[in-house]
Order: structure tokens, then sequence, then C-alpha cells
């Protein structure tokens, strides 16, 4: 990977969209991914996460038609494709949903230039700064870009390649 290339780190759920459904905007993602437009980075947390929520009860009786197979090899190609930051230390609380500052954390430790994630309610809020929150991590980060899917992609198309 190179790193001239933008920092990125992704949402679960665009991992899980792309998974489940192989189009749109999240398999976007990932096609760009495997493609080497961007890096990827991932912590101890996140790969933990994306590692157990397909296997989640509920998700797999909504898409019986993903199987073990197919999930174990989608999380180890994400982890191969990935650079890994094992335990980033903790830069802020959201109070909003605690469960989301594992992302914010290991953007600021690896450098990303972008979040992408399709959850408004708890992080791209972020980027207004019409909430407390919003406004500490527009000033202490301001080299972070927290987008949605379509966003992320437009841009990255955008720029050119190194």
């Amino acid at each position: 990977m190179n790193d001239s290339f933008p920092r990125v780190v992704l949402d679960t759920v665009v991992f899980i969209q792309a998974l489940l459904g192989g189009r749109g905007h999240a398999a976007g993602c990932i096609q760009r991914l495997k493609a080497g437009r961007f890096v990827l980075l991932m912590s101890d947390e996140t790969i933990a996460e994306l590692q157990d929520v397909p296997f989640r009860p509920k998700l797999r009786a909504k898409y019986p038609f993903i199987t073990d197979e197919a999930v174990v090899a989608f999380t180890e190609e994400i982890e191969s494709l990935s650079v890994r930051i094992p335990r980033p230390p903790p830069v802020l609380e959201l109070p909003r949903d605690r469960k989301d500052e594992p992302l914010i954390n290991l953007a600021v430790a690896g450098q990303a230039d972008f979040i992408v994630t399709w959850n408004e309610r708890h992080l791209t809020y972020l980027m207004k700064r019409d909430t407390p929150e919003g406004e500490i991590f527009c000033a202490r980060f301001p080299t972070i870009a927290i987008v949605t899917p379509p966003a992320f992609l437009t841009t990255l198309d955008r720029l050119p390649l190194p």
C-alpha cells in the first residue's frame, strides 16, 4: 500500500453492507480498497467487531445466504488489506455513543484523512460545530473528515493517482 493515498477508517456497517449486498456505495468502498486507492486503518477493536457482527444471530437470521466461509474469507481479506494499529489510545469521549470512540481513536492514531460511515446520529454530526462535541472535534482534529460512503467515493474518485 502507498502512504501517499488517503488514510481511511471504515465503520463496520460499511463492511457489513458490502458483504451482504456486494453492490452500492459500501461495495464501491471495498472495490477501491482492493484497487489500492486508499490505506485502510484497522485496530484490534475494529477487527474484533468486523469478525463478530456478521455472526450475530439476528443478522444471520435476516441474511441466511451469508455462509460462515464467506464471512471468514471476507474478514481475512479485509485484514490483509489493512494497516493495523493494535490499540490506539483514547482521545475523545462521545457521550451519544461510546461504541464509536474506537473509530475516532483509530483515526487520530493512524492520521486518517477520513472516517467513512452512515452513522449521522452518532458520528457525522461531529463535522458540525452546532454541538459541544462537534466544536471540540473540529478544533482538535481539523484534518479528519467524517463522511458518508457516497461522499467518500466522490472525493476519492476526484483525487489524482500518485
